[in-house]
């Protein structure tokens, strides 16, 4: 009976971190998903650095758009009238802030729809792979951090002088700047991982919903905490409208998935 226990944990281990054989073609399949999440990283980085972080975060739901349209085209579905509408409701808080920001600003914006259509792609490619590619989700998990690295270390070479800022920093030493270095090294893989996960097993557009439900905390967080909000009656209400948008489809989601009465019943 132990023998048999041990031998079904051994296979639920390799299960969960097997990815099959290097292969060149796999590779190349999974390129395109690498350069989205490069896009989408550095683009909502860029974003950031023009935009204050409750508009970035509001602004950027117009992925959930992106995302609906694309499930339509590529796989033939779409969301509940209910979903649907919530999904309006959300959009609807965010042009009403994006037209009342006090603080707009162009090169912001136009990083933050690059951002959303980057990430929009990425999600709908994460589920079109699993599908059609034969690859896992463990596989392509594997194939895009592995592709990413070169790109992004690239990036890193070429096009910032960030290593400088590095080798020079006075913190690069120090035991809590490393330790919250590898705490954030190790957050990112895991969210990464959780995205692969609900796309995969759920729908591109419920990842993007439920990831930005994060944004009650993080839109709160961000009116207050760095100084670069300019406050309007406005401009509050679209981004009030945009969370409670978000947080109704998480609940129409949930209603959604619960067996009917009837079937529950047979």
């Amino acid at each position: 009976m132990g023998q048999h226990l041990r031998c079904f944990h051994e296979d639920k281990r390799l299960k969960l971190f097997d990815y099959g054989k290097l292969s060149f073609s796999k590779a190349k399949q999974a390129a395109p998903l690498a350069i989205l999440w490069w896009l989408y990283v550095v683009s909502g980085l860029f974003a950031l650095s023009y935009l204050n972080v409750p508009m970035f975060s509001v602004l950027r739901r117009g992925t959930t758009l992106l995302v609906v349209g694309g499930e339509w085209l590529i796989f033939a579905r779409g969301p509940s009238l209910s979903a649907l509408l919530s999904i309006l409701v959300m959009i609807a808080g965010a042009i009403i802030a994006g037209i009342t920001d006090l603080t707009f600003s162009l090169p912001g914006y136009i990083w933050v729809a690059i951002c959303a259509v980057s990430t929009a792609a990425y999600l709908l490619l994460i589920k079109y792979l699993k599908d059609e590619s034969g690859l896992s989700q463990n596989a392509l998990l594997f194939y895009n951090n592995l592709l990413a690295l070169p790109i992004m270390l690239a990036y890193l070479l070429l096009a910032t002088d960030e290593l400088q800022h590095v080798r020079t920093s006075p913190q690069l030493y120090s035991p809590s700047f490393q330790a919250f270095l590898l705490l954030s090294a190790s957050q990112a893989f895991l969210l990464n991982l959780c995205i692969f996960w609900c796309t995969t097993v759920n729908s591109p557009v419920a990842t993007t919903v439920t990831g930005q439900m994060k944004d009650v905390l993080t839109t709160g967080l961000g009116l207050f905490l760095f100084g670069d909000v300019r406050f309007s009656a406005k401009n509050i209400i679209g981004v009030a409208a945009g969370l409670i948008g978000g947080m109704l489809y998480s609940a129409v989601s949930l209603l959604d998935r619960r067996p009917k009465p009837e079937l529950a019943k047979r």
